[in-house]
């Protein structure tokens, strides 16, 4: 209280009342005092323990709120993870979709590829077979020709003959032609087999080192790129023993073949317009007559007219 201030006098009719009055001064005064007065060594340690269970508290407080956030980050992290590790195994999943996709095209175009190859060989052999045959036709009738000069025989039977040989000559130079023009068409797909082959590598290369991929894609990678090397070194060792069997299958193949075109020409050729020597090729064929027989009764009489001079 301030010591210039003047003292508040007042009566009360009562006396009860002014003692009422006098304890709530006094009071009101003990209060003040008390306030005013420093605590205690029990109040002063009872105050710091409680402030130092208060920040006790607020320390377990935001200790708990941190691991709160730390578990929430965790748990946001390891769903990140999951739908990540989700992410990734459906993109393996696809490159091993993708892998099994090219690998087997890879087979099927090898495969193709392998069969090309076989058709153009064949079709190549076929193409030397009929430059042989043609080539032997053009020894016959050059054999045929020098005969015709040395013997005394018909000109007629002569031109028929040589005609029946060009024709041949033609029929098999026509054939060879279209044997020729087969191998060229067989060696291009074959070539674009190997190109698709080649580029079905590429992706299948791609593909298997796309991230992430097991380890055991790389091998599988290489045994399969060395199986779809083509093995034409087992086709060609089987070669000779192929040819030796089929051989004569093909010159019987190829003596249908003629006579099959022979028919067809005979049926489209035009009667009214026949020659002399179609008709004279046409009883040759009826008596059964042809090169070889020619031929042998060519040696035959110069064996025998060599004999007779003798």
């Amino acid at each position: 209280m301030l010591n210039s201030l003047q003292d508040f006098v007042f009566y009360a009719p009562r006396l009860r009342i002014n003692k009422r009055i006098l304890a709530l001064c006094m009071g009101n005064h003990e209060l003040y005092m008390r306030r005013r007065k420093p605590d205690t060594i029990e109040v002063q340690q009872m105050k710091a323990q409680a402030r130092e269970e208060k920040h006790h508290k607020q320390m377990e407080r935001a200790q708990l709120e941190n691991e709160k956030k730390k578990r929430e980050i965790a748990e946001k992290e390891k769903e990140r993870i999951e739908r990540e590790k989700n992410e990734l195994m459906e993109k393996l999943k696809q490159i091993e979709e993708q892998t099994q996709r090219a690998q087997k095209e890879l087979e099927e175009q090898t495969r193709r590829a392998l069969e090309l190859e076989q058709e153009r060989r064949r079709a190549k052999e076929e193409a030397e077979r009929l430059e042989r045959d043609r080539q032997a036709a053009e020894e016959a009738k050059a054999a045929l020709a020098q005969q015709a000069a040395d013997q005394m025989k018909t000109q007629e039977q002569l031109a028929a003959e040589l005609a029946e040989f060009t024709a041949k000559i033609a029929l098999l130079e026509e054939a060879k032609r279209k044997k020729e023009d087969e191998a060229t068409e067989w060696q291009h797909k074959a070539l674009s087999a190997q190109e698709d082959l080649e580029k079905t590598r590429e992706e299948l290369k791609t593909a298997m080192t796309s991230p992430p991929a097991p380890e055991h894609d790389e091998q599988d990678e290489t045994a399969d790129a060395g199986s779809a090397e083509l093995p034409s070194d087992g086709v060609t060792n089987h070669r000779s023993e192929e040819e030796r069997i089929t051989e004569a299958q093909k010159n019987e193949r190829v003596k249908k073949q003629l006579q099959a075109l022979s028919s067809e020409l005979a049926e489209a050729r035009d009667d009214t317009k026949k020659t002399q020597n179609d008709m004279l090729h046409a009883e040759n064929v009826r008596a059964g007559r042809d090169k070889y027989k020619t031929l042998r009764q060519i040696r035959q009489g110069n064996t025998k007219q060599r004999i007779d001079e003798v």
